[in-house]
């Protein structure tokens, strides 16, 4: 299920819901934007492994429209347990931050997990990712639990917390 969001040219979709080749395609671009982003320790490991029917877990990525291609612009990884949505991941390319686009992911990722009757979305954030932390914040996630150490020695990590009832 693709959506078309908001933005202009800005499509999100679902890689389950293409074909293996078209997935294995976007998720090797994925990983090639994660290795950039993300130290390699924390970096997710974007295989087909994800592409393949895990019922639970869910991998999300937004394209914009460029002429007759379109090109990834950011990505999101959550895994649903019952009545709670674990998010791993949700990045943006680093071109097109500060632009609205991790707001129209976020969004994307709220009404259709409160559509599913999920009632919380529960993430980790490192303390240092400000840029990370206000996007949460601005979606309406609160602080609930800070751990240092949690990331590695002197990178405090930061549990929010999104009501989806509310």
């Amino acid at each position: 299920m693709a959506l078309q969001t908001g933005m202009s040219n800005l499509t999100i979709s679902d890689i389950h819901s293409l074909k293996k080749n078209k997935a294995l395609e976007i998720l090797a671009q994925i990983s090639r934007v994660e290795k950039k982003t993300f130290p390699t320790n924390e970096a997710f490991p974007f295989g087909e492994e994800l592409w393949r029917k895990k019922p639970n877990t869910r991998v999300l990525y937004a394209t914009r429209a460029k002429g007759s291609q379109s090109d990834l612009i950011a990505y999101a990884v959550y895994v649903r347990q019952k009545g709670v949505a674990l998010l791993h991941k949700v990045c943006v390319t680093e071109a097109n931050r500060r632009q609205g686009v991790g707001q129209e992911v976020m969004s994307y990722i709220q009404q259709r997990l409160r559509k599913e009757g999920c009632q919380y979305i529960q993430l980790w954030v490192d303390q240092a990712r400000e840029p990370a932390r206000a996007l949460y914040a601005s979606g309406g996630f609160e602080e609930r639990e800070v751990i240092p150490d949690y990331y590695a020695p002197g990178r405090t990590g930061i549990k929010m917390i999104l009501d989806l009832g509310t």
